[in-house]
């Protein structure tokens, strides 16, 4: 019994070890504000992801469910010398899906904005982001959006 329990932790920590190191690939986390969700990236070279969020946008006059889906673009992470980890800026393209209570639904174009930081020898990943946002539908409205979440990479 012992020997099983030491292998069973033998084999998580060597499955843990190894997914330290990956910021890479696809992970899934939380965020705040504008809209507050789940969120999820999908990496598709060293430069380059795909990200979206399932959001809820509650208040008194209505409530909305957002889904946005981008291409992210990161930049350099060179230019920023942080002790630990890597932060680096990006920018993108992406729709905005919004379904209303009153059963409006509108669609718009964002271009996100923002950074993140990458854990050294973690799989996590920090965010933060504005979006200009134009929403195209029967009366089209020019917003900016903001955002901030964690994601964690498996």
């Amino acid at each position: 019994m012992k020997i099983k329990a030491l292998l069973t932790l033998a084999t998580l920590v060597i499955a843990t070890t190894s997914l330290k190191a990956q910021n890479e690939g696809i992970a899934v986390g939380a965020q705040l504000f504008s809209p507050t969700g789940i969120t999820a990236k999908a990496t598709i070279s060293e430069t380059a992801a795909i990200t979206g969020v399932l959001g809820f946008n509650f208040n008194e006059f209505n409530n909305i469910i957002n889904l946005q889906a981008n291409l992210i673009l990161s930049g350099n992470s060179d230019s920023f010398n942080v002790e630990s980890g890597v932060l680096r800026p990006y920018y993108g393209v992406g729709v905005n899906f919004l379904f209303s209570e009153n059963s409006d639904t509108g669609i718009g174009f964002r271009i996100p904005l923002g950074m993140e930081y990458s854990l050294q020898d973690q799989p996590v990943e920090l965010y933060m982001d504005i979006a200009p946002t134009v929403n195209v539908e029967t009366s089209s409205a020019f917003f900016l959006s903001s955002s901030m979440g964690l994601r964690y990479f498996f």
